[in-house]
């Protein structure tokens, strides 16, 4: 197993189970499950050290030896997990630094197979100092000088220092104490690149007698309070029903305007901020909703903005249910924890993000875990259970309560819980059951409706989620007022001329908010509004004019208009002696001559503008410079 995977596999462990991997670090070779128990500070059939080691096993992480079933084999974990409980690193480590004759020696000192495989050496001396008893006997062997130094090692750092004992050590003088305690793999020292002795782990956790790791097999019980399940569900639909909201928002209004990225990356405080005013909703949302939309897949980059993906537009057909779908389970998986703020713009990550999604999952697991009717007392019960269930990511109880204070933030904001209890979306996920997921989120979020409530007041009233064809006609005709647990438009002047600037009638107009008002009713004020403004359009209108001809012979440019080879300048009179172009003056011009016409530029005064050649000219050489060059 590579230490990329190891790891991997070590962040899935509990409590006990890593304390049981961190004892087993320590002898790189194996560990005998009587030396495994002593160290836990528990007997040999302890059934919760079996249960906890029996999870160790099954993870991968260690397996018994084929030969005997008392040793303890492992992975490389004393490359992943080193110098715990103030040990040094594995003699595996340290050996393998060692130049083939000094590993001979040793081999040869402590009995072990001597060969000339350098390798096996490294394995067979690491097999040796396994074993506490042969480290025992070989210690009660050595010079009481080297024991007391050994002794002061493995109770506190495992390194010494003496310049005069390495120089002794360097120039070979065997008569050293200590170097009857290297020479038997005691201590190990590096003439050629050791700063230090070493005192291996294996050697450490025999010599240190009093050498108690931690064994917490009992999982902690956080206080609970009781809470009402059905309104844990009520808060949890009307925080889906806003989220589902807040995010088509925040996406229609980066579509209507992308919002420029830095050039070091992310979505800087300033645009945060100005997208929270657009939506009347709070920086962190903004940041929140961001993120989960961009792991979904809902918003690309355009250039150097962020704007809604071609996917967003598939999205906005689905149904309330199963956009959210969409969002939730997105959101479970995700690795970014967008609300531990600290500094970062919007769409960055952090070193947190890797872990974010298995404590996300956790979470529901410690909150499914909850008898129904019940809550935990505070964040901190729940970074108690988390820092328990993953100890090597969450790390204590205490330095979990910030990560776990943001992922809280948002299962609130997802629905997915509410007063620290989970709601039904929260069960599902935990249990990963897609047809409970599904139910839940049909219970959270009906189907979109298709009418909405016209009012006298001039307003529109959506009390569920409107569809997306009913939120495009009244985004076209009305302006937004409110979101969340009900809709609300409002038809005004400005409004209502929008949508006969993209191409409505009056009369088509009318016909549409008819089509989508609850029984056909569509208020009489409004009625007035939309075909008063009907009248009025178009009374005035705006054409783009590239430039214009003018001419006191009119008879010329009737001609001029009727010539085949000018019609690409879509010539219109606007007076008997003034015609207007579609094309630029310098086009107009070209055309003309090219119809064999000769017409000449106007200033703005009425005068001919004259063409004079332009002549460029390149600047003279500085001194120095070859102008050929």
């Amino acid at each position: 197993m590579e230490t990329p995977q190891i790891l991997q596999v070590a962040s899935l462990l509990t409590l006990p189970q890593l304390q049981v991997v961190e004892v087993l670090s320590l002898r790189a070779a194996g560990t005998r499950r009587r030396d495994l128990a002593r160290a836990l500070g528990v007997v040999a059939d302890d059934p919760l050290l079996a249960a906890a080691l029996g999870a160790v096993l099954d993870s991968g992480l260690a397996r018994i030896d084929e030969d005997d079933s008392d040793w303890i084999r492992t992975v490389a974990l004393h490359e992943v997990i080193a110098n715990g409980y103030g040990f040094g690193r594995a003699a595996e480590h340290e050996l393998r630094y060692l130049p083939l004759e000094q590993l001979q020696r040793i081999a040869f000192e402590l009995g072990a197979p001597v060969g000339r495989d350098h390798g096996r050496l490294v394995k067979a001396i690491g097999a040796a100092l396994a074993d506490p008893d042969v480290v025992r006997e070989q210690f009660r062997a050595a010079p009481r000088v080297a024991q007391d130094i050994m002794l002061d090692l493995a109770s506190g750092e495992p390194f010494y220092s003496d310049p005069h004992a390495m120089m002794a050590l360097r120039n070979g003088r065997r008569a050293s104490p200590l170097r009857w305690a290297v020479d038997h793999g005691l201590l190990i020292f590096n003439a050629y690149y050791g700063a230090a002795i070493s005192m291996p782990s294996e050697v450490g956790a025999a010599l240190r007698p009093d050498f108690r790791a931690g064994f917490d097999p009992s999982p902690p019980a956080p206080q609970s309070v009781p809470v009402s399940a059905e309104m844990v569900d009520r808060e949890g639909s009307a925080a889906a029903r806003s989220a589902l909201a807040s995010v088509t928002a925040l996406l229609e209004e980066c579509g209507r305007t992308p919002v420029p990225i830095l050039k070091a990356g992310g979505i800087g405080l300033r645009e945060v901020r100005k997208l929270a005013r657009a939506l009347a909703t709070d920086e962190e949302g903004v940041r929140f909703w961001l993120t989960v939309a961009g792991m979904n897949g809902l918003i690309g980059i355009a250039g150097d903005r962020v704007a809604p993906s071609a996917e967003f537009d598939n999205w906005l057909k689905l149904e309330p249910n199963d956009q959210f779908g969409w969002l939730v389970e997105g959101w479970f998986q995700m690795p970014a924890a967008p609300l531990l703020l600290d500094g970062r713009p919007a769409l960055v990550g952090s070193e947190h993000d890797g872990t974010s999604a298995l404590l996300r999952v956790t979470m529901a697991a410690v909150l499914a875990s909850l008898r129904t009717g019940r809550g935990a007392a505070g964040i901190e019960g729940l970074a108690t259970m988390l820092a328990y269930l993953r100890p090597l990511v969450a790390g204590d109880a205490e330095e979990a309560v910030p990560m776990v204070e943001a992922l809280w933030r948002e299962y609130e904001l997802m629905g997915v819980g509410a007063h620290h209890a989970p709601t039904a979306l929260c069960h599902a996920l935990a249990e990963g059951d897609q047809d409970r997921l599904a139910a839940a989120l049909r219970d959270f979020l009906p189907a979109a409706q298709e009418t909405v409530l016209l009012q006298s007041d001039l307003t529109a009233v959506a009390t569920g989620t409107p569809s997306a064809a009913l939120s495009a006609l009244l985004d076209l005709a009305a302006d937004r007022e409110s979101r969340g647990g009900g809709y609300t438009w409002r038809f005004t002047e400005p409004s209502v001329r929008r949508a006969f600037d993209a191409g409505c009638t009056a009369e088509e107009l009318i016909a549409r908010i008819r089509a989508a008002a609850a029984g056909g009713r569509v208020p009489q004020p409004l009625e007035y509004l939309v075909a008063d403004l009907g009248r009025k359009h178009g009374n005035v209108r705006v054409r783009t004019v590239g430039c214009v001809l003018r001419s006191d012979d009119v008879a010329l440019l009737g001609e001029i208009r009727s010539v085949r080879s000018l019609a690409r300048l879509e010539l219109t009179e606007l007076a008997p002696t003034v015609l207007s172009s579609a094309l630029s003056p310098s086009e107009t011009l070209a055309a003309l001559r090219h119809a064999g016409y000769v017409p000449a530029a106007e200033n703005p005064d009425g005068t001919i503008a004259f063409e004079r050649p332009t002549r460029h000219r390149a600047d003279m050489p500085s001194a120095g410079v070859d102008p050929g060059s």
